[in-house]
């Protein structure tokens, strides 16, 4: 022991400089361990934060994917069924093809010049009625589609997530709400009607049945057309959305498109109202078609369906030897593109052009 504090007194610098080293040495591993471990830790959170928020991306795409699919196939095929109906019944025109088919010899000129006139206005109102009411009908459900998006994203992001925990009537405000489309075909379609059909007038006024129209003729009436129609959604926007949420629910009634049990769960909150929810979708889709993004979007896209319905004439203007038409003989045509505009969504190819517009 005596000989140890000899030592230790003898060499007490080396002894303290390698005391320090030693202890330097076991500092800075200790602090290098848990560097590394907190590293590691924070690269385990960033792993699981990015799988959550993939988990969170596949989830709310598959919803969109879900609302999407059954947007197209039960309430916009609904409601594109509807509007043609409604439309056909209020622009039918069989009466007047009756009465030139049975008046032959029979009508004087005057009379059967009316008939024509009328039968003129009918064919072009009926299909840039259909044309416009099909393109906003598609936005419209896009539109909901996003909003409902949005919601199950922000009810993922405050942990409404479990599925189980929504109850009937969230279930029936989500019902009510992509329902909302039948207002234009059930209820809008008549002030559309009576707009597009004075624009119709105006425009083909000067337009004679016997003038040969060649198909960029043809092309530039049906422009002028919807050019006229007013493109700021102030002026038409009740035609296509009730005024607020409740008024819509006191028209809705109780058979409506989808089934509760067909509905995607979690998109709103099961702490919110039935009554207040569907009233904040309803005041959110309306700014949506009230900004000026969507009237952009929705002039375009009305020239993308036009020029893909103007594909469809384009064939028959290819297979007659003049390369214009007397505008008497494009009547039949013309009223007939409405058949096709209003065709189901998954068999209508405009449908497909306004989503890649």
């Amino acid at each position: 022991m005596n000989s140890l504090r000899f030592f230790v007194n003898r060499h007490r610098r080396k002894v303290l400089f390698t005391l320090g080293v030693v202890g330097g040495g076991y500092a800075l591993y200790r602090f290098y361990s848990a560097q590394k471990e907190r590293m590691l830790v924070l690269e385990q959170e960033e792993e699981a934060q990015r799988q959550a928020d993939e988990l969170v991306e596949i989830r709310l795409r598959e919803h969109f994917e879900s609302l999407q699919r059954m947007s197209d196939s039960s309430s916009l095929g609904a409601a594109l069924d509807t509007l043609k109906d409604h439309l056909f019944e209020a622009l039918d025109y069989t009466e007047l093809t009756e009465r030139l088919n049975k008046g032959k010899g029979h009508l004087n000129p005057h009379e059967k010049s009316q008939l024509w006139e009328r039968l003129k206005i009918l064919s072009f109102t009926k299909t840039v009625c259909a044309l416009w009411a099909m393109t906003v009908l598609n936005l419209y459900t896009r539109t909901q589609l996003n909003i409902l998006g949005r919601h199950f994203f922000i009810n993922q992001a405050r942990g409404f997530e479990n599925l189980e925990s929504v109850d009937q009537s969230i279930a029936l405000c989500q019902q009510k709400f992509l329902g909302s489309a039948d207002f234009l075909p059930q209820y809008g379609v008549t002030g559309l009607i009576v707009r597009m059909e004075k624009i119709v007038e105006n425009v083909l006024e000067s337009k004679h049945l016997r003038e040969p129209l060649t198909i960029g003729e043809l092309y530039d009436i049906f422009r002028r057309i919807l050019n006229n129609f007013p493109s700021s959604s102030l002026h038409w926007i009740n035609y296509v959305i009730p005024e607020n949420g409740l008024l819509y629910q006191e028209l809705s009634t109780a058979t409506s498109t989808f089934g509760v049990s067909q509905l995607p769960r979690a998109v709103l909150s099961p702490f919110e109202t039935e009554r207040a929810k569907l009233e904040q979708l309803m005041a959110e889709t309306r700014d949506v078609l009230l900004s000026n993004d969507f009237s952009v979007i929705l002039k375009q896209s009305l020239k993308t369906v036009l020029d893909s319905m103007m594909d469809e004439f384009n064939t028959m203007f290819e297979g007659s030897a003049p390369s214009s038409i007397p505008l008497a003989k494009l009547l039949p045509p013309v009223a007939h593109a409405s058949t096709v505009l209003l065709e189901h969504p998954t068999k209508n190819r405009t449908n497909l052009r306004i989503e890649g517009a």
